[in-house]
């Protein structure tokens, strides 16, 4: 893999957190829609009551896939700031056992 790496680990575990609050968010909002819907029940009753609540639980399925895609995204900008943090400390180490004296 070629180019140069402009994101620092802190600047990746800052955006994991964001998208992880934005998740919490959709979810929060999901489940307040879901029981806006349930609560129709009592006062909505045939077929296009019925139809409606089908078409919503479809798409409370999307967003709670969207959810969890939000949330493995998260994850995976975490695992890079751990594999870049460990690079640059595996590299620091290399450097540093370099001898300095090796023009003479």
């Amino acid at each position: 893999m070629e180019g140069t790496l402009r994101v620092t680990p802190e600047q990746l575990e800052a955006a994991s957190s964001e998208f992880a609050a934005k998740g919490t968010v959709v979810g929060n909002l999901t489940s307040q829609m879901v029981q806006l819907v349930d609560g129709l029940g009592s006062i909505w009753e045939g077929e296009a009551a019925a139809a409606y609540q089908t078409r919503f639980r479809q798409l409370d399925e999307d967003i709670q896939k969207m959810v969890q895609m939000i949330q493995e995204h998260s994850n995976d900008l975490n695992e890079m700031a751990k594999i870049y943090r460990d690079a640059e400390t595996a590299n620091s180490e290399m450097a540093a056992d370099l001898a300095g004296d090796v023009i003479v």
